[in-house]
């Protein structure tokens, strides 16, 4: 498993991507047969959620497509969904950063007056770059220049799959809803918002602000503290203790952080526990062991099994990170499928200083891959109780490898790995 790639896109102007603004028929066409020829060297199963059928349909519709020279993002707007209906969380296309977006960033042309982030159906305000705007942090925002934002969101959510729901694509759309909106919509130089605060409804219309009034206040929010990968507090009483875990991937300082956090649990006797997991993306699975460590358990795996698709790819990804998997597969013919099967994590049981008292994990639709794995183990094992629902169902895909597309220059990622709990 990986933990979900996201990249930040508010400040373009420091972003040093270039791409040519059109594509010819053929460019796209050579881009697109690179990407299907990717998808099925490379991703163990491109058939979970879809018929062979129905992929080959979509790869003729969109090839048929092809007959006139287009932009770049308008390029990457068609072919993106096709990608997201795999339905793999971690295989996406990114949304191309172009000169043409790049060049109104330099030249100080208009933006948002606020910055957004998605929750559900709808767009939240995150802050005003502006004072006076008549709109506050929290309000919702239904619709933006007459068009609902549920059908705004619906494109957006359109070019990236997962296994289970919108959750984990919130984080993606997040990052990039700025240069999507000017993608699909151009919008710039003005912005009509429907808010609803509370029971009450209204129209604000906002000017676009300059780029540069706007980053300007980006940076400052940026600037500020941001929430520690890992956190305890305490009850005041100390019969509670609240970890909050933000990632599985940071292994060294997750030992670090458990280590003394659960050593002073201990010292003080604490009886509840909770493990807050929501909106956590995954990571690797020696973090997941390594929390599984500190409270007693049988032994036990992660998954019953996991496949590996074979590759040129994947056998160079195994040679150096896990020997003991490429010299298994180093002499197989490419194309099928390996089963590496369980390896049990031993008994703790005999170990002293052990966590024993009740535990319970939180989840949501954002608790993905490494972390929804972790909830689902501990549950099984009885260790812990979980509140709420994971965006992850008990099979998947991770393990991802980089590519671009020749003529575009479009990165995208493909699992080639499949885990089974």
């Amino acid at each position: 498993m990986n933990k979900r790639i996201i990249i930040n896109c508010s400040l373009l102007l420091f972003c040093s991507v270039s791409f040519g603004q059109k594509l010819s028929p053929a460019q796209q066409m050579a881009d697109f047969d690179t990407l299907c020829t990717k998808l099925e060297y490379v991703h163990p199963d491109l058939y979970l959620y879809q018929s062979r059928e129905e992929y080959e349909n979509n790869k003729i519709k969109i090839k048929s497509s092809m007959t006139d020279s287009i932009s770049i993002s308008d390029f990457y707007l068609k072919i993106a969904p096709f990608m997201a209906n795999i339905k793999d969380g971690h295989s996406m296309m990114l949304p191309p950063i172009t000169n043409d977006l790049i060049a109104i960033a330099k030249k100080d042309g208009k933006t948002m007056p606020l910055r957004i982030k998605v929750s559900g159906d709808f767009f939240i305000v995150d802050y005003p770059v502006i004072d006076n705007s008549m709109v506050c942090e929290g309000d919702t925002i239904l619709g933006i220049n007459g068009i609902h934002s549920k059908d705004i969101l619906g494109r957006m959510y359109s070019l990236w799959g997962s296994e289970k729901g919108n959750g984990i694509k919130e984080g993606s759309v997040n990052a990039y809803w700025s240069p999507l909106l000017w993608y699909m919509y151009r919008w710039g130089e003005s912005y009509e918002f429907t808010i609803k605060r509370g029971d009450k409804m209204e129209e604000i219309r906002l000017e676009g602000v300059p780029q540069s009034v706007a980053i300007k206040v980006i940076k400052e929010r940026q600037s500020q503290k941001k929430p520690e990968s890992f956190s305890c507090c305490f009850s005041s009483d100390f019969t509670k203790a609240t970890l909050t875990i933000r990632n599985v991937f940071q292994e060294t300082e997750l030992k670090v952080f458990c280590d003394s956090v659960f050593k002073e649990i201990n010292r003080r006797k604490i009886k509840d526990i909770i493990i807050d997991l929501r909106n956590n993306t995954g990571g690797s699975s020696k973090c997941v062991d390594r929390l599984i460590s500190y409270f007693p358990h049988p032994d036990y795996s992660l998954y019953s099994k996991s496949q590996l698709k074979v590759s040129a790819y994947s056998k160079a990804y195994n040679k150096d990170r896990h020997p003991e998997i490429y010299s298994q597969i180093c002499n197989l013919p490419d194309g099928g499928l390996f089963v590496i099967e369980a390896t049990p994590v031993k008994s703790n049981l005999k170990e002293a200083n052990l966590y024993h008292g009740k535990t319970t994990i939180l989840v949501n639709n954002k608790t993905y891959s490494g972390a929804s794995t972790l909830a689902h183990t501990m549950k099984r094992l009885g260790i812990a109780r979980v509140k709420g629902e994971t965006g992850c169902p008990d099979v998947y895909f991770g393990n991802y490898l980089h590519f671009t597309l020749p003529n575009s220059k479009i990165d995208y990622y493909i699992s080639f790995s499949k885990f089974y709990e």
